[in-house]
């Protein structure tokens, strides 16, 4: 039971980070777009002027994108000892801190995040993304490294959760053993 709470809160974290982040990266664009068709019959006609403007806002739009992805992560990792596919898959977390979540989240989820936002950059510049290649399937491996370990502990322990020294628990598991959770005092 706890190997598909987990997979579940897992899917549910990582669609939930991709999710605002493709849509970060579209509302970037859109917006670009409006930009674009707003100002570019007042702007002159050559191409060479414009599209650095252009570039450029893009650009700065995609960073605010990612530091409002990045903070609004760090904000909600801080604030809550869960992230939100735990939450609603009833586990939780034990020795964790507030620095070591969101360490553990942002190797399991952030990082695909920010490869959108890197992929969106490339587009936005006009520049071939084909070195990002591999760096994505570098952590594709991990991921599927990080699976295997969790299969292998018959759900116990994900490579992450060793690595950071975070411990899953069943929320019945807890008021059973009267194990206390994340952030209390012994």
């Amino acid at each position: 039971m706890k190997i598909r709470k987990r997979l579940f809160g897992y899917v549910i974290d990582f669609f939930l980070s991709i999710a605002i982040c493709i849509f970060l990266s579209i509302l970037t664009f859109l917006i670009a777009a409006v930009i674009a068709l707003l100002f570019l019959p007042f702007i002159a006609s050559d191409g060479d002027t414009w599209n650095p403007i252009l570039t450029g806002i893009m650009n700065g739009l995609l960073l605010l994108a990612v530091l409002v992805f990045m903070v609004t992560s760090i904000g909600a990792n801080f604030k809550s000892p869960l992230t939100w596919g735990y939450k609603f898959s009833g586990l939780i977390l034990r020795n964790t801190h507030k620095f070591r979540l969101f360490t553990w989240w942002f190797i399991r989820n952030g990082i695909a995040g920010v490869f959108i936002f890197l992929i969106a950059y490339h587009l936005a510049n006009d520049i071939d993304y084909k070195n990002l290649y591999l760096p994505i399937f570098i952590y594709i491996i991990y991921l599927f490294t990080d699976g295997i370990v969790f299969l292998l502990s018959k759900g116990k322990r994900t490579f992450t959760d060793i690595w950071t020294g975070i411990e899953v628990l069943e929320t019945s598991k807890v008021v059973k053993e009267n194990i206390p959770p994340s952030g209390t005092k012994l």
